[in-house]
């Protein structure tokens, strides 16, 4: 019987095991780094044996992996001090075959017209790209955000996103977009994917907010000889695009109304927030 490839992220419904140990800023010191490094690292192989026993094909990364890893207060040579941990996790984790990704936060804003602020998403980038590539993490350890703010233009915004791409081409190896739920939509943000050359992530919920045409050629076309990647939730309770608890089976629908028989080969990621418990409840209503 044919499964979906479901993706967990970052932690299980209880944090009972997290990818996202951290500090508080006051506290950090080379000590608190490497005993945050050291659980997020043990914690990590632990979810991906969970992962690989429950037949998840995709994990998330926790953005407080290595805590700080970009501030300027993290000293550079710390990270010879923590490289054992990430070269004993790389080899631990390599048999797994599971896709590992990272979301880092919406502070990362790539068409600011602040240039201080694309400097600093710029650093924060350039730090998960450091940690994947230590990790020896593959091609389709993408590094996704969204697009960015409209700024009163969204045209213009897009254009400056891929200035901003386009002049630290460093970004291709593992940046990806994301549709998001208040200003850029699949379309848009589709079409500033293929123009640069990475990889669009389709995020379904996010779509029923800021609706627009969708093309899934589009969409394929981007990831090249990567594996295409969506993402998925139901509406929760609160404010505006809040996520909920589990997956409604209508949702899901949706998606594979979408995709058919090609959603069996592309990853997607449960956005829910009971997590691991949201992946066995879908595995349910769609058994």
């Amino acid at each position: 019987m044919r499964e979906y490839r479901f993706g967990l992220f970052c932690s299980l419904s209880d944090n009972s095991l997290s990818t996202n140990h951290t500090c508080t800023l006051k506290r950090l010191n080379k000590e608190n780094v490497i005993l945050k490094v050291r659980q997020n690292a043990n914690e990590f192989v632990k979810l991906l044996e969970f992962a690989k026993t429950h037949n998840l094909k995709t994990f998330r990364l926790g953005n407080s992996f290595i805590p700080f890893l970009s501030h300027d207060d993290f000293e550079t040579s710390w990270k010879k001090e923590i490289r054992y941990i990430l070269d004993e996790t790389k080899e631990k984790i390599k048999h797994y075959q599971i896709r590992i990704t990272q979301h880092p936060g919406q502070y990362i804003v790539l068409n600011s017209l602040n240039k201080e602020v694309i400097q600093k998403s710029l650093s924060e980038l350039r730090a998960s790209f450091w940690l994947f590539d230590s990790l020896g993490i593959d091609e389709n350890g993408i590094v996704l955000i969204h697009g960015g703010g409209g700024y009163g233009d969204k045209e213009l915004a897009l254009e400056r996103l891929v200035d901003t791409i386009e002049h630290n081409s460093w970004l291709k190896e593992r940046l990806a977009l994301e549709n998001d739920e208040r200003i850029f939509t699949a379309e848009e943000i589709a079409k500033v994917c293929l123009h640069v050359k990475i990889p669009f992530i389709f995020d379904i919920y996010h779509h029923s907010l800021n609706p627009s045409f969708f093309s899934k050629e589009d969409f394929l076309k981007s990831y090249q000889n990567r594996r295409p990647k969506v993402h998925i939730s139901s509406k929760g309770e609160g404010k505006f695009g809040n996520h909920g608890d589990f997956i409604e089976k209508e949702d899901f629908q949706n998606l594979v109304n979408i995709f058919g028989e090609e959603l069996y080969s592309i990853d997607i990621m449960i956005e829910a927030k009971q997590k691991e418990k949201a992946i066995e409840k879908l595995r349910g209503l769609i058994a």
